[in-house]
């Protein structure tokens, strides 16, 4: 008898084990398909493609740059042959110029893809890029990959729920046009952002009931203090916000961006301690509110710095190529934080902030909807 259940149970792991790889393998045979057919997709683009069959590279000259320095300056003298459009296989030559630093222009080799600056009757005579497109599919099909393998069924929901969220932001971006109230349609987007990042990674249950609620009463929060602050003090010079042109809504926008740019966050945080305080609940009912309180202080405690560290090296690292720029144009570091960091200062604030508040109020909400339940289940009882 105990052989026969060995036996049972040996077989239940083969199948397990067998359904695993044939997984991995239909997968892999998607994956493959996918790289390849990315590779000979010229035919899909209007722009002209060619590949470069020929590159030659030397020395032109020494240009000064804006600090004063010297550097070197390379010429390429490159063919290729166009892959589609009505000049498809015909050779063309082109030339290309750029310094060691490729600031403004990048080195070009033998075998790259490149989309012409032209149309599909005329390719043009310069290059505008290159074709990555190949490399976004390896990299996001090892993304997937690793989530399959590590995370298993999570990470299949992990990839479904990011697909869900690429649509939504696809879609509100899709309508925040000249007209188009951009704070309106953040707020929905936020809305659907945390429904369908809460519901598809945890499930219909308690705890995502309340870890939802506390994303949207914190967020509410401190979009209020925000709007307190700035009524009271004088308002942020928008004008020293990158890429702006001539919108004439800044204030808008900067509000899109803080409620948009710390939402992952305060999710996360929220969702810690509604499933932490929801195993707790349901392992001992007779749990009193005070204990319950100190237990989600002490996990919010843990995460909450590691969180907030985040957002500053999250915000840093945007930082990095303004900061390089200017100092490299003879702008004092004093200078770019004063003119061109306030708004990355103010954004780091006010999602810090709401860090710190999605502890007591993640408890709150969730203690109390994890008590009524249990009351509710006794009196039933």
């Amino acid at each position: 008898m105990i052989r026969m259940k060995q036996v049972a149970t040996k077989i239940t792991e083969y199948v397990k084990k067998s359904k695993r790889a044939k997984l991995y393998g239909v997968f892999g045979l998607i994956y493959l398909i996918a790289v390849i057919f990315v590779m000979n997709d010229a035919w899909l683009y209007q722009t002209p493609i060619a590949k470069l069959t020929k590159v030659e590279t030397s020395i032109a000259g020494e240009n000064k740059s804006t600090r004063g320095t010297q550097e070197i300056k390379y010429k390429q003298k490159i063919r290729g042959v166009i892959l589609n459009g009505t000049n498809k296989g015909k050779i063309v030559d082109f030339s290309n110029e750029y310094t060691y630093t490729g600031m403004l222009k990048q080195k070009y080799h033998k075998g790259d893809k490149v989309l012409l600056n032209g149309s599909e009757s005329n390719v043009g005579s310069s290059i505008q890029s290159v074709k990555r497109d190949t490399e976004l599919v390896v990299l996001l099909g090892l993304l997937i990959f690793a989530l399959m393998t590590i995370a298993g069924k999570k990470g299949v929901l992990t990839i479904i729920t990011v697909g869900i969220n690429i649509v939504i932001f696809s879609v509100g971006f899709l309508k925040s046009g000249d007209d188009a109230d951009v704070v309106a349609i953040c707020n929905k987007m936020v809305l659907f952002f945390a429904i369908a990042t809460l519901i598809g990674l945890n499930g219909l249950h308690r705890k995502t009931w309340a870890a939802l609620l506390s994303t949207l009463c914190i967020l509410a929060m401190i979009m209020g203090i925000f709007e307190v602050v700035i009524s009271h003090t004088a308002e942020l010079d928008y004008s020293t916000m990158e890429y702006l042109g001539s919108i004439d809504n800044p204030d808008e926008i900067f509000h899109a961006e803080i409620l948009l740019s710390g939402l992952g966050a305060i999710m996360d945080v929220a969702v810690a301690i509604a499933a932490a305080l929801s195993e707790i609940v349901t392992k001992r009912p007779e749990v009193t509110f005070r204990e319950l309180f100190r237990s989600g202080r002490e996990i919010g405690y843990d995460i909450m710095g590691t969180m907030i560290n985040v957002l500053l090296f999250v915000f840093g690292c945007g930082l990095i190529p303004v900061c390089v720029i200017r100092m490299n144009n003879s702008v004092r570091f004093m200078t770019i934080i004063k003119l061109h960091i306030p708004c990355e200062l103010c954004r780091f604030f006010i999602e810090s902030i709401g860090i710190v508040l999605a502890i007591p109020v993640s408890i709150l909400i969730t203690s109390v909807m994890m008590k009524l339940t249990i009351r509710k289940v006794k009196k039933i009882c």
